[in-house]
């Protein structure tokens, strides 16, 4: 029997159709970098108007560090928050690695049928960056749940200590893997991350290191006081396991207790904060401050909030580090909800849009604060801005190179009704600075509104969104350069930058024209000469 052209040619292109956009199959195993690879590409081949696959770099070992966009937003759309979700930063820390890629599974299929999971991808770009450390996960062994290899990367180095650190000079060289991180946090604006781990369960918040040699401090007082005649029940180990701790505060501790809360209450065992082993502590409610669990320098949630003003916590899922396949399913089941969940809190808040009052154009600045909260954000390319917030009555501060600073007050109302969160949007327009001289003895002068063709200089050489010094905390060095010129100058009294970044030499008398006040002290100087010459000559 002879089979028709025509029905031949429709079989085939059904065939066809269903092959290339089918959701490629996921099974609960462990995926090495060639498996991890191939699904990333499949799925974004499948869903092409729901996902976007691409590269932050690569490893020594010329892996590339793949991230899967999830997101149906139109790139158009404004103000629309982007969350990152980061695992196997461990290589032997295994089972978030697979979490992240059943997410994505998730999301995907469930587009069309789960209202959370449509409305998430409509209204959140989701970036998915399943392994940081694929040449460790080469060669990590299953079923290891303590020390076992794999934890740092080719070159042996443990990559949540590699990060550039405010608190203690870090001199581990710095890792292909942690450049990546740091160029992807720069080119992109994140509202929120999570970095899952394994090992513990429990949700760890900043910050994770405090000022240099305060831990040694309060070790050497444990041990001095009603120790002094006993061996310290911490003297046996190791100076990043000796507990008690006290926290290291962070100027938004009540928006990161949140997240973490959101997190281990919503996780069916986390919240009950039990130890995985007789060597662990409980931790109340299933969270804890990094500090106050174990001090360490170079981590990378420190890293993203304080050079990057991205909130990120640390999220312990699993008491065995490499758990055996036959534990994911019940993994996954455990951290579906609360993923999701934490994902939604990027939604809480204020957000959005600083423009120019004249033209409407966007204005870029990383000059953005919450009154009374130490820490900075910025605006995206596009002068949008987010910060999640707990319900209550803030005020947002903006400054902006050639802008008058303003000071918006906004209220973040408790949850409505609606079944998901609603941010509060604010419209900020920036008016330029007048030009004009403004002539004031004995403090602080600097241009603005300078022309294009002037010479730049760089009003600070380290860029940190939070700054602490000897346990005091300081409002950071703006991102931003300032112009010298001739005639326009304006006071900045009264505020941080004029008290703690003084350049040595603002002016010269080129600089401040020949009707500026250095000029006519000049001027005085020369006459009060000639007069004193002139007595001596005549006396």
């Amino acid at each position: 029997m002879l089979v028709d052209s025509k029905q031949l040619w429709l079989w085939w292109s059904i065939l066809l159709f269903v092959g290339v956009y089918s959701t490629p199959i996921l099974n609960f195993e462990y995926h090495n970098y060639s498996a991890l690879s191939q699904y990333l590409h499949n799925m974004a081949t499948a869903y092409p108007n729901m996902t976007r696959l691409y590269s932050i770099g690569e490893t020594l070992r010329k892996h590339k560090l793949w991230v899967l966009e999830l997101s149906t937003a139109p790139k158009s759309s404004f103000g629309i928050p982007s969350v990152k979700l980061i695992a196997n930063i461990h290589g032997n820390e295994a089972a978030g690695r697979e979490i992240l890629l059943h997410l994505i599974q998730f999301f995907v299929t469930n587009y069309t049928n789960d209202e959370t999971v449509h409305w998430l991808l409509e209204n959140t770009r989701i970036h998915v960056l399943p392994s940081l450390n694929p040449d460790g996960f080469e060669i990590s062994v299953e079923g290891k749940c303590e020390i076992g290899p794999g934890r740092e990367n080719a070159r042996f180095v443990d990559l949540n200590r590699s990060f550039p650190d405010h608190f203690q000079s870090n001199t581990k060289p710095r890792q292909y893997e942690t450049q990546a991180i740091e160029d992807w946090l720069s080119n992109n604006t994140f509202v929120l991350s999570a970095s899952l781990h394994g090992g513990a369960l429990v949700a760890n918040y900043p910050y994770e290191n405090v000022m240099e040699n305060t831990w040694d401090a309060a070790y050497r007082l444990l041990n001095t006081s009603e120790l002094s005649n006993k061996m310290s029940p911490w003297s046996h180990l190791p100076p990043d396991m000796r507990e008690p701790y006290p926290p290291s505060i962070s100027p938004d501790d009540d928006v990161f207790q949140h997240l973490a809360v959101v997190y281990a209450s919503t996780h069916p065992t986390m919240h009950f904060g039990y130890p995985c082993n007789r060597m662990d502590r409980e931790f109340q409610g299933g969270i804890t401050n990094g500090a106050a669990w174990y001090p360490l320098t170079g981590g990378m949630q420190d890293y993203n909030y304080i050079y990057h003003g991205c909130m990120e916590i640390t999220l312990e899922i699993s008491c065995c580090k490499y758990p055996l396949t036959h534990d994911l399913p019940t993994l996954w089941d455990d951290n579906r909800d609360a993923l999701l969940k934490y994902i939604s809190q990027a939604h809480q808040g204020v957000r959005g849009v600083i423009r120019d009052n004249n033209t409407h154009q966007p204005v870029l600045t990383s000059g953005l604060k919450i009154e009374g909260r130490d820490s900075y954000f910025r605006t995206s390319s596009r002068g949008e801005f987010w910060r999640i917030l707990l319900p209550g009555t803030y005020q947002l501060q903006v400054q902006a190179t050639g802008y008058e600073p303003q000071t918006i007050k906004f209220t973040v109302p408790q949850k409505r009704l609606e079944k998901h969160l609603t941010p509060t949007w604010l419209d900020v327009n920036m008016p330029p600075v007048v030009r004009k001289a403004t002539v004031v003895s004995d403090q602080v002068l600097l241009p603005t509104n300078p022309p294009d063709e002037a010479s730049t200089v760089h009003y600070t050489a380290t860029q940190k969104m939070v700054g602490l010094t000897n346990g005091h905390t300081l409002s950071p060095a703006l991102f931003t350069e300032i112009t010298l010129t001739s005639t326009d100058f304006v006071k900045l009294s009264n505020t941080p930058e004029a008290d703690s970044h003084k350049p040595e030499k603002l002016l010269s008398v080129e600089d401040a024209g020949s009707d500026g006040i250095m000029w006519t002290s000049m001027k005085y100087m020369v006459i009060l000469n000639m007069i004193f010459v002139f007595v001596l000559l005549f006396i």
